[in-house]
């Protein structure tokens, strides 16, 4: 089968409605009547998978579909990267030494093939210091342990992160040992000592945890084990851990009837120590002194002026606080002791929340700055988990609709009405107040709906919706509508006073020149340079920020500075019909930001505005056939 055809099967896993052929098109970089042929495809090699309509694709049979992948995984492998997986596998997973001759036939492809293909594959193991070796025909992996593991780890990653938090996914590659026993096993002997795993940490703890016990079976003299774990640098392990530690591994042991080395459960210790919850967390931020270093409450401090500073973002919650400090301290544990930690959500929150993430991004150079190491895109992610549920809450509260409620008095009628109100749209209503007539109307200021039970004569330019003492399924209806259209009235009007603001004429490209990442970059950057908007310093730090974490959300690039350092706000726009690639993207639509400091609060604005309006596909499908800025900007205050 096709690798594009599982990639369109793998895509439309993670979809949970209809999804046209349009987007697929843009997911897999293919093109629509491809996309058609693949599903066909897919439907042939297993009938009803995938059903199709009007609305486009859905996956009917989510189970046929891991059975139709896992196959794929399992059968000879047809591309260069799935002998890649198949070579890494015999090598490193199972640790063998392997016959040149055996190996091509078995992947059924020439000696000649399989040299070139291995040639392609040593800068793969550059990373992990690790080399490929070949004598009398013989061919292995050489490096130290703890790096085969990281690749391992990483390729393991890499071919199921589709599948997040699936362990069938893992036990494919791990088959001597049931993953689901020590799942089991993990959870039950945290939980014993009263605290808390997630589940992604869970499930990376015991991809480790096979890997370890994988390669212990096929080396089972690596390490001395005369050392006993408890004596082993014992200092630099709270108690705790060595012992939660100790209970796994010696239970694991037991059971499966293998032997950890003392080296492999430091190891493991300390990848547990940077993830475990406490079941109790402290009370409040002051109690945070016993459990984290002043170093680190220093940094947080740090953290939280410069957000402020530069994203008007309040970060002094104290329950995020709590939970954000000891984040922290055990990301600089994991740094110092070199332990990666893979995040599965890492693409859907960089292309859901592109604002969330930047504000990480951001913080992650802090850290990077004023402790000398250099954060994963992985890690980020995980602040951008912190960051968001803040965010989030901030937000809900500032884009609640305003209401009154008129309501006169009549037994306990008028209490019933506003309590059932304020339950059904709790989420996304502040009652401002609830009057007894229309004449109390002018004392109030501050509001975006009247909900009232009396007509209101005249009628308030104010949206109103008359309903009766006991809401009927109609009333709720009609509520909810009002509510959605004045949040939409909203968003409307901030973008049309914002737009003509932002947008340029002479900042739109339509098909440019510029058909690579870098080109587009710097053609952009020089073209703001040229027009005003920015200095002579813009495009260094512009490539400065790209290079901490590239900039491309799904099929949209949002470039920009770390500073709001721009002589005057603008944003650049550059549209590919056909796409670019961007790292591991494929961008159609590029918007670099020129923001001035005075215009800070605009930042999150924009960022909104495309993870709301931009991204979803169908106006992305529009946006690329503006061929001029006034059919762009026509089309964006359409599509608020």
């Amino acid at each position: 089968m096709k690798e594009k055809a599982l990639d369109v099967l793998s895509y439309l896993n993670n979809q949970a409605d209809w999804t046209t052929a349009s987007e697929i098109s843009l997911a897999v970089g293919a093109s629509v009547r491809s996309v058609k042929s693949y599903v066909a495809e897919l439907n042939a090699a297993c009938p009803e998978l995938i059903a199709s309509s009007r609305k486009g694709f859905l996956l009917e049979h989510r189970e046929k579909a891991f059975q139709l992948l896992n196959e794929q995984d399992t059968a000879i492998p047809q591309t260069p990267e799935g002998r890649k997986s198949y070579i890494m596998q015999k090598l490193l997973i199972e640790n063998q030494t392997y016959d040149l001759d055996t190996l091509a036939d078995e992947l059924c492809i020439s000696p000649l093939t399989l040299n070139n293909e291995i040639a392609r594959f040593k800068k793969e193991l550059i990373p992990y210091d690790l080399v490929f070796h070949t004598k009398n025909n013989q061919i292995w992996i050489e490096g130290i342990e703890k790096n085969k593991k990281k690749m391992i780890s990483h390729m393991i990653y890499e071919n199921t992160k589709d599948f997040c938090c699936n362990i069938d996914m893992i036990q494919n590659y791990l088959p001597e040992f049931d993953l689901r026993i020590v799942r089991q096993i993990v959870t039950t002997k945290i939980m014993a000592h009263h605290f808390f795993i997630d589940d992604f940490s869970l499930l990376n703890f015991i991809l480790h945890i096979g890997i370890t016990m994988e390669r212990s079976k096929s080396q089972p003299h690596l390490y001395d084990s005369a050392v006993p774990f408890s004596s082993l640098e014992e200092a630099a392990l709270p108690a705790h851990i060595c012992t939660i530690m100790e209970d796994i591994s010696s239970e694991i042991e037991r059971y499966f009837q293998i032997q950890f080395h003392t080296a492999e459960q430091y190891d493991l210790a300390l990848l547990l120590m940077t993830r475990l919850i406490r079941e109790t967390e402290p009370e409040s931020v002051s109690s945070l002194t016993n459990l984290v270093p002043s170093d680190v409450q220093d940094l947080v401090e740090l953290i939280q002026n410069r957000v402020r500073s530069t994203f008007h973002l309040n970060l002094n919650n104290p329950d995020f606080l709590i939970r954000f400090t000891l984040h922290i301290k055990n990301l600089l544990i994991r740094l110092e002791n070199q332990i990666d930690l893979k995040n599965p959500q890492l693409y859907s929150i960089k292309n859901s929340y592109p604002f969330i993430y930047d504000v990480s991004v951001f913080i992650a150079n802090i850290i990077s700055q004023e402790k000398g190491v250099l954060l994963s895109e992985d890690e980020i992610a995980y602040i951008a988990l912190h960051i968001g549920v803040l965010i989030e809450e901030q937000r809900s509260l500032r884009d609640k609709v305003k209401i009154l409620i008129i309501c006169p008095q009549y037994y306990d009628t008028k209490l019933n009405l506003v309590k059932k109100i304020g339950a059904m749209f709790d989420d996304v209503i502040i009652i401002n107040g609830v009057l007894t007539g229309p004449e109390d109307l002018p004392l109030y200021r501050d509001y975006d709906l009247i909900l009232s039970t009396l007509p209101v004569s005249p009628r308030p330019a104010t949206p109103l919706v008359l309903v009766p003492y006991h809401l009927r399924n109609s009333d709720i209806i009609a509520i909810s509508e009002a509510l959605e259209q004045i949040k939409k009235s909203r968003m409307k009007r901030i973008l049309e006073q914002k737009l003509k603001f932002l947008f340029y004429p002479e900042l739109f490209f339509y098909e440019p020149a510029f058909r690579t990442a870098e080109s587009a970059l710097s053609s952009m950057a020089d073209q703001l340079r040229e027009h005003h908007f920015v200095g002579d310093d813009y495009k260094t730090r512009l490539f400065a920020r790209e290079k901490i974490s590239p900039c491309a959300f799904g099929n949209i690039a949002m470039p920009h500075p770390m500073e709001m350092c721009s002589e005057k706000t603008a944003i650049a726009v550059a549209i590919y019909p056909g796409s670019i690639p961007w790292n591991t993207n494929f961008v159609n639509l590029v918007l670099m930001l020129a923001i001035n400091e005075e215009d800070r609060p605009l930042f999150q604005d924009i960022f909104d505005f495309v993870t709301d309006v931009i991204s979803d596909p169908k106006h992305l499908q529009a946006l690329m056939n503006t061929r001029t800025y006034e059919d762009f900007i026509q089309l964006l205050v359409s599509l608020s």
